[in-house]
């Protein structure tokens, strides 16, 4: 590994004696055994345990959603079989993502104990051998994690997003990037509401099932949930203007929602052609969306509503509404935003967009977009 030089010999002997380099060169050394890279540091030893520690350090899970830190960790190396390798490599996980994100839970435990949950869930989720008939449905994943923390319930809207978007897309092993996916991830980081709905296809009437979620005062939605570490598909979006109104349907049948402009104009949204790589800019009077239930129908509209509200008080000068704002007490990091107060800002630069923009301009279909660049384009699309 080493040829006799001084410098190499050196190197050598620090290697040996200090637990950051030892971490450092573990990390990003290419090459290495991941299943024996997750043993090494599982270990009891007391060099492996400060090699851990030290290899956690270097993570920066500040401002990211809570399966989205755990993809992260867990691209740099193989979680080994023993329980109690596993339980000392999630405890120093749940360390770090509690000592970035202090007001996330009321305890660094919870972090412990969802992170235990989650790698089960994701198991469950993702072994064939499992039947589909046998395998945790969402309510069981819920009433798992019932007072998780400190003997209180997390959010139950925060648990069913986790087992939506873990069964969605498998934890697995990724090429490390430390913080190289951050920045694209975070723009889909702590949305106002997130989870599947069903859109009216307007060309042939039919129901297509996407994930989507409303931040930046736009509403996007993907093919699946955007996760750290994995490509994700962004389909379109639908800019909240000023005078759009959200509304339940009348239909008894179908839990069922409609998004329209309360001044009877077209409400504008923009969708990815795969095919040309183009945004396109259409235009109709209403859009439908269904949700699972009336409940979830009723919590979509309310939360659209309130992101207008808060888009016309910015417009008119009034101060943010305390949902908008960030504080440092507030319950749960992973269900809040902080972005919404800067939309105002962004829609004074834009004031025009052609009938179809290129897919340089606006976000990528592949990638997940940067925050500003998804702000741009729905600011864009509403001053139209």
């Amino acid at each position: 590994m080493f040829d006799r030089s001084s410098a190499n010999l050196g190197f050598a002997k620090q290697l040996a004696e200090d637990p950051a380099t030892i971490a450092k060169f573990l990390l990003y050394t290419q090459g290495l055994d991941d299943a024996a890279l997750g043993d090494y540091v599982g270990d009891g030893d007391e060099m492996c345990s400060q090699v851990l520690k030290c290899l956690v350090s270097t993570f920066n899970f500040r401002g990211m959603g809570f399966d989205d830190a755990l993809r992260k960790f867990l691209s740099a190396f193989r979680l080994p079989g023993e329980a109690q390798k596993i339980e000392r490599i999630m405890d120093a996980f749940s360390a770090q993502f509690y000592g970035n994100n202090p007001s996330s839970f009321r305890h660094s435990d919870t972090a412990f104990k969802l992170a235990y949950s989650v790698i089960m869930l994701n198991t469950d989720a993702h072994n064939p051998a499992i039947k589909a008939s046998r395998k945790m449905t969402k309510e069981q994943f819920v009433r798992n994690n019932r007072g998780l923390d400190d003997d209180h319930d997390l959010p139950q809207e925060f648990l069913e997003t986790i087992h939506d978007r873990i069964v969605a897309n498998e934890i697995k092993m990724q090429p490390y990037k430390n913080d190289a996916g951050d920045k694209s991830i975070l723009a889909y980081t702590n949305p106002h509401k997130q989870g599947w709905l069903k859109k009216e296809s307007g060309r042939f009437k039919a129901w297509n099932e996407r994930w989507f979620l409303l931040k930046d005062s736009c509403l996007y939605y993907l093919r699946k949930p955007p996760v750290w570490g994995a490509d994700c598909e962004l389909c379109g979006h639908i800019p909240l203007h000023t005078s759009l109104v959200a509304r339940t349907t009348k239909d008894s049948e179908q839990p069922s929602f409609v998004l329209e402009m309360s001044n009877g104009s077209m409400l504008k949204t923009g969708k990815i052609e795969k095919r040309a790589s183009v945004m396109k800019t259409t235009q109709v009077a209403q859009l439908r969306l269904l949700a699972s239930s009336q409940n979830e129908a009723h919590e979509w509209v309310s939360a659209i509503n309130n992101n207008v509200k808060a888009l016309n008080d910015a417009r008119n000068g009034l101060p943010a509404p305390e949902w908008t704002r960030p504080t440092a007490s507030s319950a749960h990091v992973i269900s809040s935003s902080t972005a919404l107060p800067f939309a105002p800002a962004m829609q004074n630069k834009m004031n025009s967009l052609p009938v179809h923009a290129t897919a340089g301009n606006l976000p990528s279909t592949s990638l997940s977009p940067q925050p500003q660049v998804c702000g741009a384009s729905c600011q864009k699309l509403s001053a139209l």
